[in-house]
């Protein structure tokens, strides 16, 4: 794993943390504008998307409607990560 990654996967689990305190921060991928953060809470897995600032813009368990979108993208940015390549 790359240094960047190392880096990236430390500064995710503070914002989960931050954020979900009992959840299981997962893995993430970059987004269009920023990145999907998959998480592993007590509703199984969970989605946050934030941009490149480390702003929060939408989260599946906050349940607004933005995050409907979200949903979708994570679902399938999951099947890649399990699928294919690890971020």
């Amino acid at each position: 794993m790359a240094a960047s990654e190392i880096v990236m996967h430390r500064m995710f689990v503070e914002i989960v943390a931050q954020y979900h305190p009992f959840a299981e921060y997962v893995g993430y991928q970059e987004a269009e504008d920023g990145f999907i953060i998959c998480y592993r809470g007590a509703n199984g897995e969970q989605y946050m998307a934030i941009d490149t600032q480390g702003n929060v813009l939408g989260d599946t368990t906050m349940g607004t409607t933005r995050t409907m979108g979200i949903v979708a993208i994570g679902a399938a940015i999951l099947g890649a990560m399990f699928g294919g390549s690890n971020s």
